[in-house]
């Protein structure tokens, strides 16, 4: 049969990439990791009344309110959800991509 020499460990095993634990510690650290991702735009309070809210926002004002200079893309909460704001249209300002993902959850 023959043999190989893992990757990580530098053990030998019958043809294959890792060894046996190796291969499962791998997979056990990628789900781990899987599970500490960010959540998903509806759990993070991007709803239905936000969509609504964004278009509205977006077809009253086509120009970004922060640099006066660009197409509005996104709608950029003034005080973030993550410090405590909402998606009310007296929350949301019309913004394009760079203005808005360069502030980041910082208040206006």
């Amino acid at each position: 049969m023959p043999m190989s020499m893992c990757s990580r460990c530098k053990r030998l095993y019958p043809l294959g990439s890792r060894c046996e634990p190796c291969a499962s510690a791998g997979a056990k650290r990628r789900e781990q990791k899987r599970k500490h991702t960010r959540p998903s735009a509806w759990a993070r309070g991007y709803n239905a009344q936000y969509r609504k809210t964004r278009a509205a926002i977006l077809a009253a004002s086509p120009v970004c309110a922060i640099c006066y200079s660009r197409p509005a893309e996104t709608a950029d909460h003034i005080v973030p959800l993550s410090r405590g704001g909402t998606n009310d249209l007296g929350n949301l300002r019309p913004a394009c991509g760079p203005c808005n993902f360069s502030r980041g959850n910082r208040t206006a």
